[in-house]
């Protein structure tokens, strides 16, 4: 029954979001505590489950928080401005090489395999670039989530280090025969950037803009921002490239960073109490809008774990595969990674599904270390569009796109590249063949 309901929660609440019949917030808190009821579990129990999903968020939702303030103050500020407009100029007006750019930014800045600080870095500093080159955001999310996920296999990835553990084999080990796949994943990347970027060229030129006439794209000045001879445009700057430094060192919490880095920046730009909580009033509905949507989100996480849901799934997902398929089961699970990877969370995909996976295929003489890279490639790709995965709220909330239209967008570009994938690591014996 567990299973059952576990199923009919889960597809449940992707169709009634897809179908735009719920808002995130209220199909992820209302939802799996219906059916955690209906599985007779008490209050009290659906309680702990729902503490256990919030404790696991927290620390997510909280940096949401304080860096869409934070980020809302410096745009306010005009500190990306500059910047922006020296893009704008290099790119000579021409959307495929910004959009080329982005895959090539998102990879570099995910080499640390954080999520949140790829998305924290690339999203607020390109969106005013697509807005004023008429690119959708859609794309931003794409190019960049994308992109990211193929990186993600690196073996200090978290996915990696979860699939090495459940495989019992050194990660690096695992990721290097990995590496000519990643090559072929960034190429394809900057395909679709090529594709996107001459997409909105098109729609440029049907109106009639010149891909010369600069000032046609340069952000206008705010009365907000603060001019470059100015000493706290200089002092804002600095204070974003300590906690940028911070992001990729690990030296301080992120979201300890945004926090700290929010309280200098008030303190700086606007040294008033009561100009402080107006600047903070302005932004605090985006911060809070997302910040909603991640807690939610925490209620399903936790009902997912604590019901056994999950490892039900698991186990039911395998049962259903026709007899003679053991020797291929690992290539039917990676084909299937994007789709699965929505509904499991990383935890449960790796430490749930995997181990099932594993054993089966063992017993068909399939190298662990096949299992892993297969289900690797599966899931990494299509990361960016999980309900499951907390810092794709943050992406979406920096980039101001709802999740149903980044899914719709994005979904069968990520599952396409992903059978790709897993189709050039099976012609390299990376995951057998």
């Amino acid at each position: 029954m567990i299973t059952t309901l576990g199923f009919v929660m889960m597809l449940g609440i992707i169709a009634l979001i897809l179908l735009k019949r719920l808002t995130p917030v209220v199909a992820f808190a209302l939802v799996p505590v219906v059916i955690c009821m209906l599985a007779g579990y008490t209050p009290a129990k659906t309680g702990e489950f729902i503490k256990s999903g919030l404790t696991s968020v927290a620390p997510t939702a909280t940096l949401f928080i304080f860096a869409i303030l934070y980020f809302g103050i410096m745009r306010e500020r005009g500190m990306f401005d500059p910047l922006v407009n020296l893009l704008i100029r290099s790119t000579r007006g021409k959307p495929m090489r910004v959009t080329v750019v982005t895959v090539l930014v998102a990879a570099i800045a995910h080499l640390d395999g954080v999520g949140a600080a790829t998305f924290l870095l690339t999203i607020p500093a390109l969106l005013p670039l697509y807005q004023r080159l008429k690119i959708s955001p859609t794309a931003l999310l794409c190019l960049v989530g994308l992109s990211a996920g193929i990186v993600n296999m690196v073996p200090w990835g978290g996915p990696t280090a979860r699939a090495a553990a459940t495989a019992g084999v050194d990660a690096s080990a695992l990721w290097l025969p990995l590496v000519p796949v990643q090559i072929l994943g960034i190429a394809l990347m900057l395909a679709l950037a090529v594709y996107f970027g001459r997409k909105a060229e098109r729609n440029l030129a049907a109106e009639n803009l010149q891909h010369s006439d600069m000032s046609a794209y340069l952000l206008p000045p705010r009365a907000t921002a603060l001019p470059t001879r100015h000493w706290r445009y200089w002092a804002n700057v600095i204070l974003t490239l300590i906690i940028l430094v911070i992001l990729f060192t690990g030296a301080f919490p992120l979201y300890a960073a945004f926090m700290v880095g929010l309280a200098i920046a008030l303190l700086l730009n606007y040294p008033g109490v009561e100009e402080q909580s107006q600047h903070i009033a302005v932004h605090a509905k985006d911060a809070l809008q997302m910040a909603l949507v991640m807690l939610a989100a925490g209620i399903l996480l936790g009902v997912l774990k604590g019901t056994g849901m999950s490892n039900g799934m698991a186990t039911a997902l395998i049962d259903i595969l026709p007899d003679g398929s053991a020797s291929v089961l690992h290539l039917i699970v990676g084909a299937f990674g994007v789709p699965l990877g929505m509904l499991f969370s990383p935890d449960a995909y790796y430490f749930a599904l995997m181990p099932i996976v594993r054993d089966i295929s063992l017993s068909a003489g399939v190298p662990v270390e096949a299992v892993a890279r297969a289900m690797l490639i599966g899931e990494n790709t299509g990361f960016s569009i999980s309900p499951v995965v907390p810092s794709v709220y943050l992406a979406i909330g920096l980039a101001g796109v709802e999740l149903r239209e980044h899914i719709k967008f994005t979904f069968f570009w990520a599952w396409g590249i992903g059978i790709v994938l897993l189709a050039f690591a099976s012609l390299t014996g990376a995951i057998g063949g």
